[in-house]
C-alpha cells in the first residue's frame, strides 16, 4: 500500500534513496515484532455466516454450461 501511495522509493533530506517497502516493513516490525506470513493473516480472519453461503455461478458466467452427467449403473 505504501508503494502505491508514495512510489517505489523515498528520497531522504540527505539525498539518500531508500525503498518504500523497507520503511513499511520496519514499521510493521516495530508494531508487531515480526512480519506476519500469509498463514498468520488467514488464521486471524473470523468466519462470518455470509462467507459460507456461496452459490454456484457457472451457469451465470457461461451460458453453455451444463451440469455434469451422472452415469447410473
Amino acid at each position: 500500500m505504501a508503494e502505491t501511495i508514495f512510489g517505489p522509493t523515498l528520497t531522504l533530506s540527505t539525498g539518500r534513496i531508500i525503498p518504500t517497502r523497507w520503511v513499511g516493513e520496519q514499521h510493521v516490525k516495530e508494531d508487531l515484532g515480526f512480519i506476519p506470513s500469509f498463514a498468520d493473516w488467514v488464521k486471524a480472519i473470523r468466519p462470518e455466516p455470509w462467507m459460507g453461503r456461496a452459490e454456484r455461478t457457472e451457469a451465470l458466467v457461461d451460458r453453455y454450461f451444463a451440469s455434469p452427467v451422472v452415469e447410473v449403473t
